[in-house]
C-alpha cells in the first residue's frame, strides 16, 4: 500500500502544482479518487489521466522544487547496487537502489525522497552515502518485484522435500535464491536442486504459462513462455541439465532411469499462500532430454467471462446460447488460444443454476468446486468415448467435454446434446462457421450437426499494449492498407508500446482474447443439412450481425488494447 509518508509528500506537490496553475482543484480531486492500494501514487494519476504532462511535473520536481527524478520505466538497475539493499528492507519501505553516482554514494528512487530518517537507516544498512530520487512512471512495486524476483544472491535455505502424497512442495520466498541479470551468474554453479526452485518460482512470478530446458551439444537454454513469446532466460552448463532433469522427475513422480522414451508427469508448488501446479513433459533429443513444464498459477482464481475481454456485442449472445436448456456449443481456436479458459469460465457461471455439471478432461487444468471433473486415463480403459458414456448414465445437467479430436468422441457428444444436456466442447478449427465442417469432417452426419449444435465460438489471444509506456503512432501502409480494406475507412493513429522495464522492453504487457460467435439459428440449420461449404455458412453467419475474428481484432486495436501487427499475427486466416 502506498505509505502517509509518500501521500502526504505527493500532496504537497500537487499543492504547489496547484498553486502554480499547472492542475485546478477539480483535477486534483479526481486524481485522488483514482489512488488505489496498487502503488500507484497521486502524481501518476495526474499524469496517467492527462490532466499534467510528464515534461512539466519533471520541470516542477526538478526546477522549482530541486528533486531529483528517475522515470521507472527507462531506469537501467545497476545489480550491484540491488545486492546493497536486503529485499525484505527493499519491499518494507518500499524503495529501489538503482545504482551510484560519481562520488560514490547510492542513489535510490523511492516515493519519500524527503524521509531523512530512512536515509540515515538506509546509510547503516549499506555502508554507504544515501542519495534520494522521487520514482516517477510506473509501479515502484512492481519494478521492486521484478528486480528482486531476479536480483541480490542470498543464502539459500535447506532444499525442501517433496511430500510422498500427492508431490506436493512447499517453499517460502526465502527458498528461492536469485541472483545478478536475468537469473545471476550464480545458478551455474548451485545444486539441482536451489536451480530448479529458482526456475520454476520466477516462472510464476514472470507469469509464464510454460518452461523449455532445451540441451544443445554443449550447453543448456531454459526459455519462458511469456505472452506466447518464448524468450530465452539462462544458458547453463549441460551437466547442470541433466541433474535439473533428474530433479524435476523425481518431483513430477517420473522414472529417473528411462531418458529415450518421452514421458509426462506433475507436480505442485505452495508458496507462501500461493499454489501452483506443473505439468511436465519429457523427449530424448540429439544432445539429451528436452523438457518443457506447463505452468499453471492458480493463486489467481478463475477469470470470468469479461477479465477474458469480452465486448458487449459476444458475451450478450454467448450468455444468451448458455442460458438455452440443451443442445451443443462449440469452443475453437488453435493450440494455446484459451480455449479451456473459456469453458471453465462459461461453465462456472452455471454452477449454482443448473444442478450436476460433469467434466471429461486430458487433463483436468483447473479444479472446481461445484463441478464433477473426470481425468482420461488410457491406461485404466477411460478415454473421451467411454468416460462420456459413463458420464451419460450419472443424470447430468451439463457435460464439458475438453476436447473433440475423433469420430467416436464428437458422435457422443452429440448424441449427449440431443438428448436434452448443454454439452460444451473445445475443438481446433479456424474460426466460428469452420467448427461446424470440423465435426462433419469427423463423420458426425449433417442433420445431427444441424439439430444437435446450437453455437459455436472462436477466439485468439493477442498482446495487450503495455500501458506505462505507450504512445500514438501511425500505421505501416500494409497495415493502414488491411484496415481500411477490413473496416472500410482510413487508418489512424494507434497506440503501441515503446518498450519499458514493466514490460521487458516489449511494449507488451498481459493477453487478452478476440472472438466471434456464431448462433445457430435457421438458416445456418438449412445449410448445414444441405452440405454447405464453410465459406457459405459464414457468408450466412455475417448476414446475421456475427462480428468476425479479425474485425473484432482491429476494434481492439482502435481502442488502444492491442496493436494492428498482433491482429496480423495472431488472427490468420485465408479468405
Amino acid at each position: 500500500m502506498v505509505s502517509n509518508t509518500a501521500l502526504s509528500f505527493e500532496e504537497r506537490v500537487a499543492q504547489v502544482l496547484l498553486e502554480g496553475g499547472f492542475i485546478t482543484e477539480q483535477q486534483l480531486e479526481q486524481a485522488r479518487e483514482g489512488l488505489s492500494a496498487d502503488g500507484t501514487g497521486l502524481l501518476d494519476v495526474l499524469v496517467a489521466q492527462g490532466m499534467l504532462a510528464q515534461e512539466t511535473l519533471i520541470t516542477v520536481l526538478s526546477f522549482q522544487l530541486r528533486i531529483p527524478v528517475v522515470d521507472l520505466r527507462h531506469v537501467e538497475v545497476d545489480p550491484e547496487a540491488v545486492r546493497l539493499v536486503p529485499e525484505e528492507y527493499a519491499r518494507q519501505y518500499r524503495v529501489l537502489p538503482t545504482g551510484f553516482d560519481s562520488d560514490g554514494s547510492l542513489r535510490i528512487a523511492t516515493r519519500m525522497p524527503n524521509d531523512f530518517q530512512l536515509s540515515s537507516e538506509l546509510s547503516s544498512v549499506t555502508g554507504r552515502q544515501t542519495k534520494f530520487v522521487l520514482a516517477i512512471g510506473g509501479k515502484l512495486d512492481d519494478l521492486i518485484d521484478r528486480v528482486y524476483a531476479t536480483g541480490p544472491a542470498q543464502t539459500p535455505a535447506p532444499p525442501p522435500q517433496p511430500q510422498t502424497e500427492g508431490r506436493v512442495i512447499s517453499l517460502s520466498p526465502a527458498d528461492a535464491p536469485s541472483g545478478s541479470g536475468v537469473f545471476g551468474a550464480d545458478i551455474g554453479q548451485m545444486p539441482a536442486v536451489q536451480a530448479v526452485d529458482m526456475v520454476t518460482l520466477q516462472a510464476v512470478r514472470s507469469h509464464a504459462s510454460d518452461i523449455h530446458m532445451v540441451p544443445t551439444s554443449d550447453s543448456s537454454k531454459v526459455l519462458f513462455r511469456m505472452d506466447g513469446i518464448l524468450t530465452e532466460m539462462v544458458v547453463l552448463p549441460l551437466t547442470l541439465h541433466e541433474s535439473m532433469v533428474s530433479r524435476i522427475k523425481v518431483q513430477a513422480g517420473m522414472d529417473i532411469s528411462e531418458s529415450r522414451r518421452p514421458q509426462d508427469g506433475n507436480f505442485s508448488i505452495m508458496f507462501g499462500e500461493r499454489k501452483a501446479e506443473f505439468r511436465v513433459a519429457t523427449v530424448g533429443t540429439t544432445w539429451g532430454e528436452m523438457m518443457v513444464i506447463r505452468v499453471l498459477d492458480s493463486s489467481g482464481g478463475l477469470l470470468d467471462l469479461e477479465a477474458l475481454g469480452m465486448d458487449a456485442q459476444p458475451l450478450h449472445v454467448w450468455r444468451q446460447l448458455l442460458a438455452l436448456p440443451y443442445g451443443m456449443l462449440l469452443v475453437s481456436g488453435p493450440t494455446g488460444s484459451g480455449k479451456t479458459t473459456t469453458l471453465y469460465a462459461s461453465v462456472a457461471e452455471l454452477i449454482n443454476e443448473r444442478g450436476n455439471i460433469m467434466a471429461i478432461e486430458d487433463p483436468i487444468e483447473y479444479r472446481l468446486d461445484g463441478i464433477n471433473q473426470i481425468q482420461v486415463n488410457r491406461a485404466a480403459g477411460v478415454d473421451f468415448p467411454a468416460g462420456l458414456r459413463s458420464i451419460m448414465r450419472l443424470d447430468p445437467d451439463i457435460i464439458l467435454v475438453g476436447e473433440i479430436r475423433d469420430e467416436e468422441t464428437a458422435k457422443t457428444a452429440v448424441n449427449a446434446a440431443l438428448t436434452g444436456h448443454l454439452v460444451l466442447a473445445s475443438i481446433h478449427s479456424n474460426d466460428a462457421p469452420s467448427s461446424i465442417i470440423r465435426l462433419l469432417d469427423l463423420g458426425v452426419e449433417p442433420f445431427l450437426v444441424a439439430t444437435g449444435v446450437i453455437g459455436s465460438f472462436a477466439q485468439r489471444l493477442v498482446r495487450k499494449v503495455d500501458p506505462q509506456c505507450h504512445i500514438l503512432t501511425e500505421p505501416t501502409a500494409t497495415e493502414a492498407m488491411a484496415y481500411e480494406q477490413e473496416m472500410q475507412e482510413p487508418a489512424h493513429a494507434m497506440m503501441v508500446g515503446q518498450g519499458c522495464n514493466f514490460c521487458n522492453g516489449t511494449g507488451f504487457s498481459g493477453r487478452t482474447g478476440v472472438f466471434e460467435v456464431m448462433p445457430v439459428d435457421e438458416n445456418i440449420r438449412k445449410l448445414i443439412s444441405s452440405g454447405a461449404s464453410g465459406p457459405e455458412i459464414r457468408t450466412q453467419a455475417l448476414k446475421n450481425g456475427m462480428i468476425p475474428l479479425r474485425r473484432a481484432g482491429m476494434l481492439k486495436a482502435e481502442e488502444g488494447v492491442t496493436t494492428l501487427g498482433e491482429v496480423f499475427k495472431s488472427v490468420f486466416f485465408i479468405e
